[in-house]
């Protein structure tokens, strides 16, 4: 007869060997089906799974494994992606696309993510006082952020005695000052979201703090220095710049005129997500890069983006590659707005993104940029400050969103972007913010 541990052993087994080696988020219905566990015996396995990080909870309740898993692998979160221009392009008899291996660099696989820090000299008692010196909340994702972070706060309950959250508005000097009043504040730990990655007084900052011994958790966006970091909290940019430009190239079949929409110029996830869409861009010959321009990350400078654009005479793209889509709708909707066909476009975050293209039926793929990442965030500095290694890298999976029928050779959805869109919410909503509140109930209803 099997011993009640032994059967636990075979069923938590079950569940972690349903996820494959690209580590896709499943629905929990899913997970539980392919296991063969009832709902009352496989919630409590898994709510345990999350909370020892074997298991992690993504977009809308879905579960992906967890760093604990991703550390017992020895591999990144996310396999490499094709080095050759063949293996880009699977456009196979066409003499005039590239048939031979070029030089395309990989998305960036970063050893630190299966690398553990070790934390027994920042071991402290709680409650503790977290400081999080924030980029901006100066659009939807960013704000989100923020949401993620105030719910990993409830999770952690008694754990945290406050969390002091300053926003520096973009501003570069602004930040460096909203650091030394949180360390005024006698934090225990800062989380931070930097506004540049090149600004070099911020980082010089940092790393004196981390000297001194404070415990430095980037989110999002890390600093010039990465060596004064404990940890780094984000997801692949390299994978969204990456996929997108791949997704683009394929859809227009190798061939065609493209105008880029970048973020916030200078910030890092902007910087990764250009330098990899490029590099896929350059490995088709026939893909002209004829503009990149910056917006800010909002709506109105994706519009004014283009609407200069089309001013300037030039006749409209075969496609728009932007690296999110909170500048995305601007671009969907001045097209519209000059009652010009709407061209494939790439980016997602943004629920309006998936709204607007779904109604204008736009061939599109987003890949959503996780604000879950705040609560991850939260549970790493809370790790630290028990002194409980962690990884060096933590990366919040992505998700490859699509509209039906617009598949490429490469480029595969893990969910249909008529499955993804909330219909409901408002066009501001962040899909890929986690737990939030009301977002359990939101989750069990699409599980």
């Amino acid at each position: 007869m099997k011993s009640a541990r032994s059967s636990n052993i075979e069923r938590i087994t079950s569940i972690l060997a349903g996820f494959d080696a690209r580590n896709r988020p499943r629905s929990t219905r899913a997970v539980l089906r392919d296991a063969g566990l009832s709902r009352a015996t496989g919630f409590g396995l898994i709510r345990a799974l999350v909370q020892a990080g074997w298991l992690e909870r993504v977009d809308h309740g879905a579960l992906c494994l967890g760093p604990r898993a991703a550390e017992l692998a020895y591999a990144p979160m996310e396999p490499p992606l094709p080095r050759s221009a063949a293996a880009l392009t699977a456009l196979k008899g066409k003499p005039e696309e590239p048939q031979i291996p070029v030089s395309v660099a990989d998305p960036e696989w970063d050893p630190a993510l299966v690398r553990s820090i070790e934390t027994d000299r920042f071991r402290k008692s709680p409650p503790f006082v977290i400081g999080f010196s924030n980029a901006s909340t100066s659009n939807p994702w960013r704000q989100a952020l923020v949401t993620s972070l105030a719910y990993g706060q409830g999770v952690a309950r008694g754990q945290i005695e406050r969390i002091e959250v300053r926003d520096a508005h973009d501003d570069a000097a602004r930040q460096l000052r909203d650091v030394d009043a949180l360390v005024d504040k006698g934090i225990d730990l800062l989380l931070i979201s930097t506004t540049s990655v090149t600004d070099s007084a911020l980082s010089n900052r940092l790393a004196a703090l981390a000297e001194n011994g404070l415990p430095i958790v980037a989110v999002d966006r890390r600093p010039q220095d990465r060596t004064s970091l404990v940890s780094f909290v984000t997801a692949s940019d390299q994978r969204i710049g990456w996929m997108s430009a791949l997704w683009l190239s394929e859809h227009l079949k190798g061939r065609g005129r493209i105008w880029m929409l970048s973020g916030l110029k200078g910030a890092s996830p902007a910087i990764r997500r250009q330098q990899a869409a490029l590099a896929v861009f350059n490995a088709f010959p026939n893909i002209s890069v004829e503009n990149v321009s910056y917006t800010d990350w909002t709506a109105a400078g994706g519009s004014t983006a283009i609407k200069d654009l089309l001013a300037a005479e030039s006749p409209a793209p075969d496609g728009v590659w932007c690296d999110s889509g909170l500048q995305g709708v601007g671009s969907v909707h001045q097209f519209a707005a000059q009652g010009l066909p709407i061209p494939a476009h790439t980016g997602g975050d943004v629920n309006e993104m998936y709204k607007t293209c779904l109604s204008h039926k736009v061939p599109m793929v987003g890949l959503d940029y996780p604000a879950s990442m705040g609560a991850r965030a939260v549970a790493v500095a809370l790790d630290i400050l028990r002194g409980t290694p962690v990884p060096q890298r933590v990366e919040v999976p992505v998700q490859v969103v699509m509209s039906r029928g617009s598949e490429t050779p490469s480029v595969r959805a893990d969910i249909w972007a008529e499955l993804h869109v909330a219909w409901k919410q408002t066009g501001e909503t962040i899909l890929s913010r986690g737990a939030a509140p009301g977002a359990a109930r939101q989750s069990q209803e699409r599980s």
